[in-house]
């Protein structure tokens, strides 16, 4: 069993009290956009973007030292070494990094959720 770093407590702790809150919030107020619910948005936005951020920190590991690892909802796992499979390589690195991006996008969509008015 893997150990949790302080950065995935917080992240953990983020998304679970931002859940806290939306539900208490939508069981009190039917889910008005008030400083509950812009609270709850801005704390699920800081666990999804410090999940992305450790993915990116994983991506540029995997430039420094050549190995990516691809896995599948299986359980199976592979790894490419940049100069053993070039093309698996640069594929699987662009559609982690596509991924990656998205994750981002949509911890920026939750801030700005949380910053909008109306």
């Amino acid at each position: 069993m893997a150990t949790l770093s302080t950065m995935d407590f917080v992240a953990l702790g983020s998304l679970c009290s931002g859940g806290i809150i939306t539900i208490f919030n939508k069981g009190i107020t039917g889910g008005a956009r008030n400083g509950a619910a812009r609270l709850a948005w801005f704390l699920v936005g800081t666990a999804i973007g410090l999940y992305a951020y450790g993915a990116i920190g994983g991506m540029l590991y995997a430039l420094n030292t050549g190995n990516v690892a691809a896995s599948s909802s299986r359980g199976g796992s592979v790894l490419f070494h940049r100069t053993e499979h070039p093309l698996l390589f640069w594929i699987t690195f662009l559609g982690l990094s596509l991924a990656t991006g998205l994750i981002a996008c949509l911890s920026l969509t939750c801030f700005w959720k949380a910053i909008k008015n109306g």
